[in-house]
């Protein structure tokens, strides 16, 4: 579910309106336990520090969170529809591929099957709404302005995004989109090259098939 000049296509409230600043450059610092669980990372051992999967769901959560228009409104969003709009072009663009070119792709539908395939074609964050029957790969912001591959489409400025909520990792019958490949942690995006090569192998596998199917025929 995506928007295009300040029209939804959306059944929740978008939030107070966006600003003209660059999202980065907007601040959370009044979100304390947010910002607490960002900044607490694990000890191991002298010298080894990791994250908790906690604090980077948090860390990713925060990061998102500079995309919404209003984030009290988005965290709101998050809980009760599992779905909230955030800004592309800022922090983030994402390519919009249909569900049939994935698969064709990745050669299943199963939704645990998807996430391995994916995980290892892309190595970043790919989300999945159900009621567009659409997979969005989230990409660098700069993304949008080089994007030419056919059949799918990279929503950079001016478009408004429905993003799932981090928790949401698994398909949910509340809920109408799911991360198929969390994130991993704040800008950890997918590589433009990467995507746009499983878009072309999807593609082209649907394409020899038709042929086949036609020459069968």
């Amino acid at each position: 579910m995506a928007s295009h000049d300040g029209v939804q296509d959306h059944t929740f409230s978008l939030g107070q309106a966006a600003t003209d600043g660059s999202p980065a450059e907007r601040s959370l610092d009044d979100h304390p336990v947010t910002a607490a669980l960002m900044t607490q990372p694990l000890a191991l051992a002298p010298g080894v520090i990791v994250h908790s999967g906690r604090s980077r769901e948090a860390a990713t959560e925060t990061w998102l969170l500079l995309a919404a228009p209003g984030w009290r409104n988005a965290m709101v969003e998050w809980e009760r529809e599992g779905l909230t709009l955030l800004r592309c072009g800022g922090l983030f663009s994402a390519v919009r591929i249909p569900a049939a070119i994935v698969h064709a792709a990745a050669g299943t539908e199963d939704p645990y099957e998807l996430t391995v395939v994916l995980r290892q074609a892309l190595d970043g964050p790919v989300f999945y709404d159900r009621s567009g029957r659409h997979f969005y790969a989230l990409t660098p912001h700069s993304t949008a302005r080089l994007w030419k591959v056919p059949e799918s489409e990279c929503l950079g400025p001016d478009f408004f995004l429905g993003v799932p909520a981090t928790s949401v990792t698994a398909p949910d019958p509340h809920f109408r989109a799911w991360w198929v490949v969390p994130m991993d942690g704040p800008a950890a995006l997918c590589f433009p090259a990467a995507v746009a090569g499983f878009v072309q192998h999807g593609r082209s596998i649907i394409a020899t098939t038709q042929v086949k199917q036609a020459a069968d025929a």
